[in-house]
Protein backbone atom coordinates (compact mmCIF):
# COMPACT_ATOMS: atom_id res chain seq x y z
CA UNK A 1 0.00 0.00 0.00
CA UNK A 2 1.09 3.52 -0.69
CA UNK A 3 0.50 6.77 1.03
CA UNK A 4 -1.61 9.77 0.15
CA UNK A 5 -1.09 13.39 1.06
CA UNK A 6 -4.22 14.86 2.64
CA UNK A 7 -4.74 18.43 3.71
CA UNK A 8 -7.02 18.99 6.71
CA UNK A 9 -8.31 22.08 8.44
CA UNK A 10 -8.11 22.42 12.21
CA UNK A 11 -8.14 25.05 14.90
CA UNK A 12 -4.76 26.69 15.47
CA UNK A 13 -4.78 25.68 19.14
CA UNK A 14 -5.29 22.00 18.19
CA UNK A 15 -2.44 22.25 15.69
CA UNK A 16 -0.13 23.74 18.31
CA UNK A 17 -1.08 21.04 20.86
CA UNK A 18 -0.37 18.31 18.33
CA UNK A 19 3.00 19.83 17.45
CA UNK A 20 3.91 20.11 21.14
CA UNK A 21 2.90 16.50 21.88
CA UNK A 22 4.76 15.19 18.84
CA UNK A 23 7.89 17.08 19.88
CA UNK A 24 7.69 15.59 23.41
CA UNK A 25 7.87 12.14 21.82
CA UNK A 26 10.64 13.16 19.39
CA UNK A 27 8.36 12.44 16.44
CA UNK A 28 7.28 14.39 13.42
CA UNK A 29 3.83 15.93 13.47
CA UNK A 30 2.87 13.72 10.53
CA UNK A 31 4.00 10.53 12.28
CA UNK A 32 2.24 11.53 15.49
CA UNK A 33 -1.09 12.32 13.78
CA UNK A 34 -0.99 9.18 11.61
CA UNK A 35 -0.33 7.06 14.71
CA UNK A 36 -3.29 8.63 16.52
CA UNK A 37 -5.54 8.01 13.51
CA UNK A 38 -4.31 4.39 13.18
CA UNK A 39 -5.03 3.69 16.84
CA UNK A 40 -8.45 5.36 16.67
CA UNK A 41 -9.56 3.34 13.66
CA UNK A 42 -7.87 -0.02 14.34
CA UNK A 43 -10.29 -2.94 14.49
CA UNK A 44 -10.83 -4.19 18.01
CA UNK A 45 -10.77 -7.95 18.44
CA UNK A 46 -10.81 -9.83 21.69
CA UNK A 47 -7.94 -12.23 22.24
CA UNK A 48 -9.12 -15.64 21.05
CA UNK A 49 -7.58 -18.83 22.44
CA UNK A 50 -7.25 -21.87 20.18
CA UNK A 51 -9.43 -23.86 22.57
CA UNK A 52 -12.27 -21.33 22.11
CA UNK A 53 -12.41 -21.73 18.32
CA UNK A 54 -13.73 -25.32 18.16
CA UNK A 55 -12.85 -25.79 14.50
CA UNK A 56 -14.11 -28.94 12.80
CA UNK A 57 -11.34 -31.19 11.43
CA UNK A 58 -12.86 -31.02 7.92
CA UNK A 59 -12.56 -27.23 8.00
CA UNK A 60 -8.94 -27.52 9.08
CA UNK A 61 -8.24 -29.79 6.09
CA UNK A 62 -10.03 -27.33 3.82
CA UNK A 63 -7.75 -24.59 5.12
CA UNK A 64 -4.78 -26.54 3.75
CA UNK A 65 -6.03 -26.25 0.14
CA UNK A 66 -7.36 -22.69 0.07
CA UNK A 67 -5.14 -20.30 -1.85
CA UNK A 68 -4.15 -16.78 -0.93
CA UNK A 69 -6.65 -14.92 1.20
CA UNK A 70 -6.48 -11.12 1.47
CA UNK A 71 -4.85 -10.06 4.74
CA UNK A 72 -7.82 -7.80 5.53
CA UNK A 73 -10.10 -10.86 5.65
CA UNK A 74 -7.69 -12.65 7.94
CA UNK A 75 -7.45 -9.63 10.24
CA UNK A 76 -11.23 -9.40 10.47
CA UNK A 77 -11.90 -13.11 11.03
CA UNK A 78 -9.84 -14.84 13.74
CA UNK A 79 -11.42 -18.23 13.01
CA UNK A 80 -10.49 -18.04 9.33
CA UNK A 81 -6.97 -16.94 10.24
CA UNK A 82 -6.69 -19.91 12.61
CA UNK A 83 -7.97 -22.37 10.01
CA UNK A 84 -5.55 -21.11 7.37
CA UNK A 85 -2.61 -21.14 9.76
CA UNK A 86 -2.86 -24.94 10.22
Amino acid sequence: MGTVQAGIRMDVSLYERLKRLAKKQNRSLNNYVVTILEEATAPVFPHVEDKDLQIDEDLLRLGEVIGDVPEELLNNDPKLAYILSK
